[in-house]
């Protein structure tokens, strides 16, 4: 099925085009209990209790995933735009997890990019320079082996002192 939200002509060309499609959330956990009707207030209960998907020894997670429903429900629609949205936030967790996973795969295989795909999937996290911090004023520099303050108080006939390594540090908190 087609809708175009009543935009049949428009000045631009650019479109926002969703489609949906109904789906059925499905888990399966393994549960002991004495009959049928505990086993489902055990579940249920793990589920108002947000530990369902905890995978323990006496509650294992057997399945989780979505599946279609039985009937054609796939639907379009497109509205008229004149720039494209910011993406929501769910693009942006997509995105993350596929950079994690690169992260991992390229740890795994030596590549120098591990990092570079780490800070994409944690970038409040990932480490972003290293850190220097003068042995004598105690400023701090990134990527800086030695005192870059023109006021340093021992700065002596121009010569600067050797700033020491404090190591890597994290984007600040937004």
């Amino acid at each position: 099925m087609i809708e175009n939200n009543g935009a049949n002509k428009v000045s631009g060309n650019q479109f926002a085009v969703t489609y949906t499609i109904d789906y059925v959330h499905r888990v399966v956990v393994g549960v002991n209990a004495p009959d049928l009707a505990t086993a489902i207030a055990y579940v249920s209960d793990a589920f108002d209790a947000g530990t369902l998907w905890d995978d323990t020894e006496s509650m294992p997670l057997l399945y989780d995933d979505y599946e279609e429903v039985a009937q054609e429900t796939l639907k379009f629609t497109a509205e008229a735009v004149a720039t494209f949205p910011e993406p929501d936030a769910s693009v942006n967790e997509l995105k993350r997890r596929e950079y994690a996973f690169h992260a991992c795969r390229a740890l795994l295989a030596g590549s120098d990019r591990a990092l570079d795909f780490a800070r994409k999937a944690l970038p409040h996290l990932a480490p972003i320079a290293n850190t220097f911090e003068c042995a004598q004023c105690g400023r701090v520099y990134d990527n800086a082996s030695e005192c870059l303050s023109d006021d340093c108080p021992t700065t002596v006939a121009g010569r600067r002192h050797a700033a020491i390594r404090v190591g890597p540090t994290l984007p600040p908190k937004a």
